[in-house]
C-alpha cells in the first residue's frame, strides 16, 4: 500500500498542477453505499484533492488476487474467470496506477467547472440518479467480482453564486462489502438533464465541426481573439436548435407511433448491436417531429435508452441516455453507416446496421421496454425521500464537515 502511494503521488506530481492545500478530517472508513462513495468522490472534487481521489479505487494488484484465488461454482463461471485471466488489461484500467488517464479526467471536470464559474469549495449535492452500467463482453465475468457497477448524473448547486451544475460520473463499483471509484466523464452548468443533454448535444456537434475544418480548440481561441493563424473566421455555435429535431418525450398515443424500424449489424464488424427506432407524427414539416429509440450491443443483457436527433444535412444522431456514448449515423437504402464514440471522444467503433423485418412478438417486446423504461439503468434517487426536503443526505454530511 505505501509503495502505491509512493507510486500515485510521484506520477501526479510529474503530470498535474499541485493539489490545494486543506485540512481534513480523518474520513470515517471504506464507503458501504453509493451515497457514501458519492460523499468522498464530492469531497475530493470540493476540495480539487488530485492525491486522494484515486485511493477511492480498488486497488488492481489485490483484484488480481483474488482473481487467482475464486473458487467457481460451475463450468460456465470457469469460462468466464478463464476469460478475465487471460486479459487483465480489462479490468486493469479501473486501477488510476495503471490508468492515469482517470485522474486527467477529474482533474480536466475540475478545470472546466472553474471555467464555468463553480466555486467547488462551495458545492452542495442536491440529488443524483445513477444507472446500472450494462455488461459488455469485454467484461464478462467481471460481474462475479463487481456486483454492481452505476453511472448517471449528480446535481450541484453553488452556495456562492446559487448556479446549478451536473456532472456525469460512470464506474461506481460494489466489490465486496464495499463502494470503489467513481470516473469523471462531464460537468456543464445545468438544472435538469434535457438541459444537460441540449448543452452537450452542442459539445458534440462544436467537437464534430472542429475536426471536420482541421482545427483545435486552441485555434478556436486565437480566432476569437482576432488572431487567425492563417484560417479563415468562422462562428462555432455551441447549440442550433434549428438545425436539431429534439425526441418526443412521454405520453404518446398508440396511434402517435407511424413507423417502426429494427436494424441489426455491429461496430468494427465484431461486436453485435440491435437497435430499435418509432417514428412520432406530429404538427411539424414531414409530420415527423420525433423518435424513440433503444439499442443494445455486445452481450448487454438490458436495452438502453436513446435520446434521437436529424440535422438538417440528414445526419441521425442517437445519444445514450445517461450520455455515456454517441452514434453519428447516415441512412441510405434501409443501411446505418457511421461511427460510435464516447462522451469524451477517446473510444470509437465504425458502425454498419442493416433494416430487418419485425415480428409481431419482438414488436410488442420492444414496445413494452420502451413504454415501461425497461431499459437498463440501476438505482434512482431515493423514493422515499421528502420532496419537499431541499437537501440531500449527502449533503447534510457535508454541511456538517462529516467526511
Amino acid at each position: 500500500m505505501r509503495n502505491r502511494l509512493i507510486l500515485l503521488i510521484l506520477m501526479l506530481s510529474l503530470s498535474l498542477p499541485k493539489a490545494d492545500a486543506f485540512k481534513r478530517k480523518p474520513y470515517r472508513g471504506l464507503p458501504r453505499t453509493e451515497a457514501e462513495l458519492l460523499t468522498a468522490l464530492v469531497t475530493c472534487m470540493q476540495y480539487k484533492d488530485t492525491i486522494s481521489y484515486p485511493t477511492i479505487f480498488y486497488e488492481f494488484d489485490t483484484l488480481w488476487k483474488e482473481i487467482g484465488t475464486y473458487k467457481v461454482a460451475d463450468e460456465m463461471e470457469q469460462a468466464k474467470l478463464q476469460e478475465i485471466k487471460q486479459h487483465p488489461e480489462r479490468v486493469r484500467r479501473f486501477d488510476p496506477v495503471y490508468n492515469p488517464q482517470i485522474i486527467k479526467d477529474f482533474y480536466a471536470v475540475l478545470k472546466k467547472g472553474e471555467d464555468s464559474g463553480i466555486h467547488w469549495n462551495q458545492i452542495m449535492v442536491n440529488k443524483y440518479e445513477f444507472q446500472k452500467v450494462p455488461l459488455t463482453r469485454d467484461l464478462v465475468g467481471y460481474e462475479m467480482f463487481a456486483t454492481e457497477r452505476f453511472q448517471g448524473y449528480v446535481y450541484l448547486k453553488d452556495l456562492l453564486s446559487q448556479q446549478d451544475f451536473i456532472f456525469t460520473v460512470t464506474e461506481m463499483q460494489h466489490i465486496g462489502a464495499y463502494w470503489y471509484g467513481g470516473e469523471l466523464l462531464n460537468i456543464l452548468p445545468a438544472s435538469s438533464i434535457e438541459e444537460y443533454k441540449a448543452k452537450h448535444a452542442g459539445e458534440i456537434k462544436r467537437q464534430r465541426l472542429l475536426r471536420e475544418l482541421g482545427l483545435t480548440e486552441e485555434d478556436l481561441a486565437r480566432l476569437k481573439n482576432g488572431d487567425s493563424g492563417g484560417h479563415h473566421v468562422i462562428a462555432v455555435k455551441e447549440n442550433d436548435e434549428d438545425d436539431m429535431t429534439s425526441t418526443t418525450k412521454s405520453g404518446l398515443r398508440s396511434n402517435d407511433i407511424v413507423d417502426r424500424k429494427y436494424y441489426t449489424g455491429k461496430f468494427d464488424n465484431e461486436i453485435p448491436v440491435k437497435l430499435y427506432v418509432r417514428y412520432i407524427k406530429g404538427n411539424c414539416p414531414g409530420h415527423i417531429c420525433g423518435w424513440d429509440a433503444i439499442y443494445k450491443f455486445g452481450d448487454q443483457d438490458e436495452f438502453i435508452k436513446l435520446d434521437v436527433t436529424r440535422t438538417k444535412d440528414g445526419k441521425w444522431l442517437f445519444n445514450e441516455d445517461p450520455p455515456i456514448g454517441t452514434m453519428e449515423l447516415i441512412l441510405t437504402d434501409k443501411i446505418y453507416t457511421g461511427t460510435w464514440a464516447s462522451s469524451d471522444i477517446k473510444t470509437g467503433y465504425e458502425v454498419k446496421l442493416k433494416e430487418v423485418e419485425l415480428s409481431a412478438s419482438m414488436t410488442k417486446q420492444l414496445d413494452n421496454i420502451i413504454e415501461k423504461g425497461l431499459w437498463s439503468k440501476g438505482l434512482k434517487e431515493d423514493k422515499e425521500k421528502d420532496p419537499n426536503e431541499k437537501m440531500s443526505p449527502i449533503s447534510e454530511d457535508m454541511s456538517k464537515g462529516v467526511y
